[in-house]
């Protein structure tokens, strides 16, 4: 029996697509990462208060700067990179703007044309981010993306159970992590949940389908996943 992998948490799936994807094959859920936040150093926070532009890409980033650094950015404005960033970080900084796609190249693009030269851009980022420094730009840890020795035997463990057949990976760390421990001869057929993690797959001599950037990204991936002419292909 085969098996789908979804490298994000069970309980941010939508119950029907939960419900879908079972009646296909038997669901794994593994995110294949460990985030933990990392406390800014007062030169970093002077920075963060200092800036002009904060930009947010992860969720967690998100999370983090509410908990933590939300009285540093009340006099800046944020640039997030979907909606579902901006409504955790609703309430926080003086606006909020979103990126016209849900990608890092329209974010980068659409701060170019709102940004004066002299203006500082600040961007909360995780260790392994994939988001390159632009003029003007600072780039700063706010949390890391760990993967240690026991995290691999644990989901070598957990993946040795069945071949999987179709799989979603949301990152570039999520794919490079399964890759790396899957010993089965069955190649999976990949989603991606972005240009950037579809780029690493491709880099691998890898197959893979994107979904069109969207408000409803995740669900569209879903979507793909679950198609029936996706496992036909």
């Amino acid at each position: 029996m085969m098996a789908i992998l979804i490298t994000y948490p069970q309980a941010k799936i939508a119950e029907k697509w939960q419900q879908r994807l079972a009646t296909i094959a038997p669901v794994i859920y593994y995110p294949l990462r460990k985030l933990t936040f990392c406390p800014l150093s007062p030169a970093q926070q002077h920075e963060l208060q200092r800036a002009d532009y904060v930009v947010l890409t992860s969720a967690f980033a998100a999370k983090s700067l509410v908990a933590h650094y939300a009285e540093l950015v009340q006099t800046t404005t944020l640039v997030v990179l979907s909606d579902k960033i901006a409504q955790l970080v609703a309430g926080c900084g003086q606006r909020i703007l979103v990126a016209p796609e849900p990608h890092q190249q329209a974010l980068i693009d659409y701060l170019k044309l709102l940004r004066q030269p002299q203006e500082q851009v600040v961007a909360l980022v995780g260790n392994l981010t994939k988001l390159t420094v632009q003029e003007g730009w600072t780039l700063i840890p706010l949390y890391r993306n760990q993967w240690t020795a026991a995290d691999v035997a644990c989901a070598q463990a957990k993946l040795a159970q069945l071949p999987i057949s179709r799989a979603l990976v949301t990152s570039p760390s999520n794919f490079n992590r399964f890759w790396q421990i899957y010993q089965q001869t069955t190649i999976p057929k990949f989603v991606a949940l972005g240009e950037t993690t579809a780029k690493v797959v491709r880099q691998n001599g890898l197959t893979v389908q994107v979904p069109a950037p969207q408000p409803q990204l995740l669900n569209a991936a879903l979507a793909i996943l679950a198609a029936p002419e996706f496992a036909a292909n």
